[in-house]
């Protein structure tokens, strides 16, 4: 495979063409420096095979930090962190580079104090504070510290350095014609808009020389009105080869356009390699994609066709770091994808980020730990939570069965992976089903565990992992309706509805419910008695979500409760507790879930360690049930 090849970077040699990127992690230490937790984290994606690690946003000066726990190269104190990070990555030979950055107006004063700054008094529409503009003298200062902050990374072991100039932070506001009205040498123009990127290229290219690996990374289409345009980039390109750039990183998007930094699972893979090989049409530089890249055979396509040099694999790295050396081995089948869930930024800006497929995320040195003395697990549920336990209980040395009530594994993950909006969660399925077929777990379907069943085994532990069942409908007065349906009975058989349908609940379940009948229904409407649908989803998620929804004709209807159902008719009150009347041809209760323990009461009275995980100890989604699982089962 081309993606398996070497490639050199300026000087820099790298194993192969996987790229880690720059992602915001919040497991730095309060004071900026490494620590232990940030360097496991690199060091274990390091090992798994990529070709170059580049670490997270770090700030150069003081004033660059957005949230806390970023990353600090400024301060002296920093330098054995990142020179211990910078060996650990090298010896397990992945090459190491360290993005610089600046948020400029993409940040609060809320997070960290500092005051935003921009070319222009322009706020961010998504930040709102409105930023001081800066002027000559400011500009001058702020690239010392990127020259500063380059030649301490040096110093510090590091084999390259990447300028982050996308996603609308400080030197993309320089480049944007959104965000930078000056009238002076740094605005205006297509030349002028891009001179702060370029002194800063020249003048670390004067102090380090030649041979010092210098990426760029850039967002070619900022992917909104009067933002910067791949026909204007085409014209910045050459300025950025000329300022002394070895390489190129070529992204998308900026806060407003947020989807198209973080790409959720409605976005195409590999969304964005024609921006990659617009760029690389106007260079002999290396030029690295990225963009919903989770597959190896997506990236090499992207090599193969000349879109682009390298291709960045974050998330993809992020669920799975062995995804090289799965890759080498011919064990695609065995890498657990990524979602594109966004459930890895969600936490950003208020605590560290988690994985919803990986719980090992961040938790990466207590893979080391001695081994638990062998014991005999019995996991009665087979949805993610109870697979996840099973397979970390064996890998952990234990002896497993497993007991799922119904033909198949996976639980509520085969609901999500019948759709086509979500073809990952289709392959995780597939990563849990191929994992538990290789170990020597015991799977035993199609039997349903009472007390009397489960006291024949002779086991140390019980891990119940049975789910949750729909919550029920409770009206004050009794329903006449004569269609009413729970939503998981709908998309456990695929059943079509038509005539005008009401969806009572706008959580997850109740979207998912909405674009499954709406190609059939007359009208889908759903209500939802909270402020906003799908709380539960991350920003940009829900947003793509919605505007599908209503591409299919879905009504979505907040702040409103269902008091009553006559005949085919459903009464609700709106915000201000006015009656409406609605006609409902069928009404889809997704009202939610309960745990459902088929021991009830009986579980403390078992001759066994007894442990309730994932929904059946309260539904919190893949993401909890993952976790909990791991963390039992690794005990």
């Amino acid at each position: 495979m081309k993606l398996l090849e070497p490639i050199t970077i300026g000087s820099l040699k790298l194993r192969n063409r996987i790229v880690m990127p720059p992602m915001a992690t919040l497991y730095g230490s309060a004071d900026g420096t490494v620590s232990p937790r940030l360097y496991e984290y690199y060091l274990r994606r390091a090992r798994g095979g990529v070709g170059l690690v580049v670490v997270e946003n770090t700030a150069p000066s003081p004033g660059a930090i957005n949230y806390p726990n970023t990353l600090e190269i400024h301060d002296p104190a920093s330098e054995p962190g990142f020179a211990r990070l910078a060996r650990g990555i090298k010896a397990a030979g992945a090459a190491a580079a360290i993005q610089l950055f600046h948020p400029g107006r993409q940040m609060h004063p809320k997070y960290t104090g500092n005051v935003p700054v921009a070319p222009s008094a322009i706020p961010c529409p998504v930040m709102r504070a409105v930023p001081r503009p800066l002027d000559v003298d400011d500009i001058q200062r702020l690239i010392e510290h990127f020259v500063q902050g380059a030649v301490r990374a040096r110093a510090a072991g590091f084999d390259a350095v990447e300028i982050h100039a996308a996603h609308g932070y400080l030197v993309g506001q320089f480049l944007s014609p959104l965000a930078n009205q000056r009238s002076d040498a740094y605005g205006g123009d297509t030349a002028r808009r891009a001179r702060f990127a370029v002194e800063i290229g020249s003048a670390i290219r004067e102090q380090l020389g030649d041979d010092f690996p210098l990426l760029l990374r850039f967002s070619a289409d900022e992917k909104i009105a009067g933002g910067l345009t791949l026909a204007e980039t085409r014209r910045l390109v050459p300025l950025f080869e000329k300022a002394g750039y070895s390489a190129l990183h070529v992204s998308a998007g900026c806060y407003p356009s947020m989807e198209w930094i973080v790409q959720p699972y409605l976005q195409t893979p590999g969304c964005l390699a024609e921006l990659a090989a617009a760029v690389r049409k106007e260079t002999n530089l290396p030029v690295i994609a990225v963009g919903r890249i989770s597959d190896p055979n997506i990236a090499e396509a992207i090599l193969r066709d000349g879109s682009a040099d390298l291709v960045s694999m974050g998330r993809a790295l992020i669920a799975d770091p062995d995804l090289p050396h799965k890759t080498v081995a011919g064990r695609q089948d065995s890498i657990r994808p990524c979602l594109a869930c966004n459930v890895c930024i969600q936490a950003v800006g208020h605590g560290p980020t988690r994985c919803a497929v990986n719980p090992e995320m961040g938790h990466e040195a207590e893979q080391g730990r001695a081994l638990p003395a062998a014991a005999r697990i019995l996991v009665v549920g087979g949805g993610p939570a109870g697979m996840e336990a099973a397979r970390a209980a064996t890998n952990r040395g234990h002896q497993v069965t497993l007991i799922e009530r119904s033909m198949a594994l996976g639980g509520q993950l085969r609901l999500a992976a019948d759709f086509p909006s979500k073809p990952e969660f289709g392959r995780l399925l597939k990563y849990y089903q191929a994992s538990l077929a290789r170990s020597p777990v015991e799977v035993i379907l199609n039997t349903e565990a009472d007390v009397r069943l489960l006291e024949g085994f002779e086991v140390d532990r019980l891990v119940v992992a049975t789910g949750a069942i729909p919550r029920p409908l409770a009206l004050v007065e009794p329903a006449t309706h004569p269609r009413i349906c729970q939503a998981l009975e709908i998309l456990e058989k695929r059943t079509p509805l038509g005539g005008d349908i009401i969806i009572v609940g706008g959580g997850l379940l109740g979207l998912d419910t909405a674009e499954f009948l709406s190609p059939n229904a007359d009208r889908v409407t759903v209500f939802e008695a909270g402020r906003h649908v799908a709380d539960e989803l991350e920003w940009n998620v829900r947003r793509m979500r919605l505007k599908s929804l209503k591409a299919r004709g879905v009504r979505i209807v907040e702040q409103t409760r269902l008091v009553r159902l006559d005949g085919h008719s459903a009464i609700y009150r709106d915000r201000e507790e006015v009656e409406h009347t609605m006609r409902a041809d069928a009404v889809v209760l997704a009202l939610g879930l309960v745990p459902y323990n088929p021991l009830g009461d009986a579980g403390p009275g078992l001759p066994f360690e007894v442990t309730l995980i994932g929904d059946c100890r309260h539904p919190g989604g893949i993401t909890a049930a993952v976790s909990q699982g791991r963390v039992v089962g690794s005990g």
